[in-house]
């Protein structure tokens, strides 16, 4: 019971981050807002795996936060790519 109240939180902290990646002003706040979503799902994954005892999500959760990573790092990439190209 307890894990699943957990669960209802990180998604509703999700519905509320998202919000930053809406009325986020600069590419910086929206990649920041991007990251807590990914970070936040990542974490209903992993308690989901607690409450259902399947260590396999564990691996999906594994793989979900290579994949998150390299999705900042290529983004933050561009970002700062494209700003080097304003600026000359």
């Amino acid at each position: 019971m307890f894990l699943n109240i957990v669960i209802f939180l990180l998604l509703f902290a999700t519905a509320l981050s998202s919000i930053l990646i809406i009325k986020g002003k600069t590419n910086w706040e929206r990649l920041i807002g991007f990251n807590l979503i990914a970070t936040k799902i990542n974490m209903a994954i992993i308690v989901f795996a607690l409450i259902s005892n399947r260590t396999y999500y564990l691996d999906i959760a594994l793989i979900y936060v290579i994949l998150s990573y390299i999705g900042i790092a290529v983004l933050t990439d561009f970002i700062v790519d494209r700003r080097r190209r304003e600026s000359k």
